[in-house]
């Protein structure tokens, strides 16, 4: 009874390290994923920045499109 018991204390520990090791994998993609949106949200602000800019380059000179 004693050996079955270690043992399957060993399987659960393993099995919660396995579980750790999955945790971990998921943080770092979810991090990854956030820097990436953070990134994709930059790049958006700086092309409607200069769109802005193009378009009123465009009205100050009296062209329109």
């Amino acid at each position: 009874m004693a050996s079955s018991m270690a043992e399957y204390k060993r399987q659960t520990r393993a099995h919660i390290a396995g579980l750790q090791g999955q945790l971990t994998d998921a943080q770092y993609r979810a991090e990854l994923a956030e820097k990436q949106a953070r990134q994709i949200s930059a790049d958006r602000d700086i092309w409607k920045h200069r769109t802005l800019q193009a378009e009123a380059e465009l009205r100050s000179t009296g062209r329109r499109g």
